[in-house]
């Protein structure tokens, strides 16, 4: 089966960094134990840290589940899961987004598991952040979380796609707050459909990408309702 696949490619250097060539190879994913080689090649890039988010769409081979980090223009290590797919704490099932901070952590949308998932630096294993608790609705829970975002504070924001919501997760808390969504889904100002990504700004305005609402909305601080920044035009 040959679906889409999609590379994100985040510098995460302050110096400005340039890559003058990405190139992806063999983007057939195949079912049931088969194989599938995705091949990376940066040149000239001046940052240090280059993350390489490789997601995919449709049917996936879950056998290849791990967030693999290049330093500058040596080889690939990998800092999160490839051990399998699963739902040990050294595993992944599924990651469909990844966010790394200032201090080199690593979280993914563990979205198989329903989880966010917490990598120290030189970590074997990960740590629950959000959810793990089964899929669900509930505020200890997600449903196949995607995109993943944390603030200065520590915040975790996790796009929760099929509860059409957007949580907000303290540090060390066991409970999501909803602060985007949350009221079924929809098009009107107050709901979310799909939401695939979310990005906090430093005045904490959310930017959030709903995959079937075909727009980004904006939503400030405690408000209740969403403005359209980009699309929403069917």
């Amino acid at each position: 089966t040959t679906e889409a696949t999609a590379i994100t490619l985040n510098l995460l250097s302050d110096d400005n960094p340039t890559v003058t060539a990405i190139t992806a190879s063999e983007t057939t994913i195949t079912e049931n134990g088969g194989v599938s080689i995705i091949t990376a090649t940066i040149d000239a890039a001046t940052s240090n840290d280059v993350v390489i988010d490789l997601t995919f769409t449709g049917t996936a081979n879950y056998d290849t589940d791990y967030t693999t980090t290049f330093t500058g223009k040596g080889a690939a290590t990998t800092v999160a899961g490839g051990n399998g797919y699963g739902s040990n704490a050294n595993q992944l099932n599924y990651p469909t987004g990844v966010f790394v901070d200032t201090a080199g952590n690593v979280y993914v949308s563990d979205t198989g598991n329903n989880r966010i998932q917490k990598s120290a630096p030189g970590a074997t294993e990960g740590v629950t952040v959000a959810g793990g608790n089964g899929q669900g609705s509930n505020t200890n829970q997600l449903s196949s979380p995607r995109g993943v975002h944390v603030d200065a504070a520590g915040n975790v924001y996790v796009a929760d796609y099929r509860n059409h919501r957007i949580q907000k997760w303290a540090p060390g808390a066991t409970e999501g707050v909803t602060v985007a969504g949350g009221n079924e889904q929809g098009s009107n100002a107050n709901q979310l459909n799909q939401p695939k990504a979310v990005f906090v700004d430093p005045s904490g305005a959310m930017y959030v990408v709903e995959r079937s609402g075909n727009r980004v909305s904006k939503w400030v601080p405690g408000a209740t309702e969403g403005t359209t920044v980009a699309g929403g035009n069917g």
